[in-house]
């Protein structure tokens, strides 16, 4: 996770900084693409499960880290359509049945296309609404005891953002945003100790990732 999120603050610095641009800001009608870098803290909401072991487990997950790319396509002056990449993580320890302890780190890699509109206040402020639909891919890894045990899903992912920026100059701005993720999936892949199974969980233990994040981001117009 720490080795990713370095990558990607390094790419997105320059992606941020780079790029060769002649628009002014999001005002311009020649500003054609907005890319964006972020990273916040996410909490989990609204009945969600992260935990592969069942929901009896839930309460164990209380807050995480995120950090995301965004490549958007500006059109028609107030319209957005493009992508976006995010790492959502956490960790927690835990004991389950017959007392096994365990210490568990989820990820979820979410690759998705979005769309929305953008709608500017002066040439200093924007405000901005996204919203998207893709895939997921979750991640728990960690120890059972002593053991170290790998378990992946695939899912269908949303999200909803909403943010506002201020122009730090003539094609770079800072911001907040605040964003909500959804998935759900009651099928996994778990690897424990070197032997492999598939299975599904009923729909009381099923996966359940409900995220709220709030993130500060650069982004760059060109």
């Amino acid at each position: 996770m720490r080795k990713t999120v370095v990558y990607i603050i390094v790419l997105s610095t320059i992606i941020s900084f780079t790029s060769v641009s002649k628009a002014q800001n999001a005002s311009d009608p020649a500003t054609k693409f907005m890319h964006e870098a972020g990273f916040g803290k996410s909490n989990f909401v609204m009945g969600q499960n992260l935990s592969p072991w069942g929901v009896h487990h839930r309460a164990n997950y209380n807050s995480g880290s995120i950090v995301y790319l965004q490549a958007n396509y500006i059109f028609n002056d107030r319209g957005i359509l493009g992508v976006r990449c995010d790492l959502m993580g956490t960790a927690a320890n835990y004991v389950i049945e017959e007392g096994l302890r365990v210490s568990d780190n989820v990820n979820i890699m979410y690759f998705a296309l979005q769309t929305g509109g953008i709608n500017t206040y002066s040439t200093r402020y924007s405000l901005s609404m996204l919203a998207g639909v893709g895939y997921a891919l979750y991640q728990s890894y960690g120890l059972l005891e002593f053991e170290e045990y790998n378990i992946y899903s695939h899912m269908l992912g949303l999200n909803l953002d909403l943010s506002f920026d201020f122009m730090l100059g003539s094609k770079s701005s800072i911001g907040c945003k605040s964003s909500v993720f959804t998935s759900l999936s009651n099928k996994f892949q778990r690897e424990i100790g070197g032997k492999k199974d598939n299975l599904k969980m009923d729909k009381t233990n099923q996966l359940f990732p409900n995220i709220v994040t709030a993130s500060i981001f650069l982004r760059r117009y060109f």
